[in-house]
């Protein structure tokens, strides 16, 4: 068995996607939990991938376009995206989510920059 580990997302670095998002990424080897912070009018445009994805809004309120299907999420609602689902958000303000992707993100992991997100 391998040893527990312990992170505090203040104490983590966060990398800056667009000026609007930033981020901060705990790992393991089945899934991912990412640390999203959107200011208001941040989008992420649509997209999809092949990961699982659960998105819990810690804070903040996001308006979610799932296949062309419009719901705002507030503080502490969660969405379940099946994989390469079509899916996107808009901040309607100041906003922080926590997203859970299995498998990891590989894309997340070498720092690449998403295009889609604005």
């Amino acid at each position: 068995m391998t040893e527990a580990s312990y992170f505090k997302w203040v104490d983590l670095p966060q990398t800056a996607m667009t000026p609007q998002i930033g981020r901060r990424i705990v790992s393991g080897e089945k899934f991912m939990v990412v640390e999203l912070t959107l200011a208001k009018g941040a989008i992420v445009g649509t997209h999809s991938h092949p990961h699982e994805q659960m998105t819990h809004v810690v804070s903040g309120r996001l308006e979610f376009d799932v296949q062309g299907k419009k719901r705002v999420l507030g503080q502490d609602e969660v969405a379940h995206l099946p994989p390469n689902v079509p899916h996107g958000a808009v901040a309607l303000e100041d906003s922080v989510t926590l997203e859970v992707f299995s498998p990891p993100r590989e894309d997340f992991l070498t720092g690449d920059k998403a295009d889609y997100m604005k």
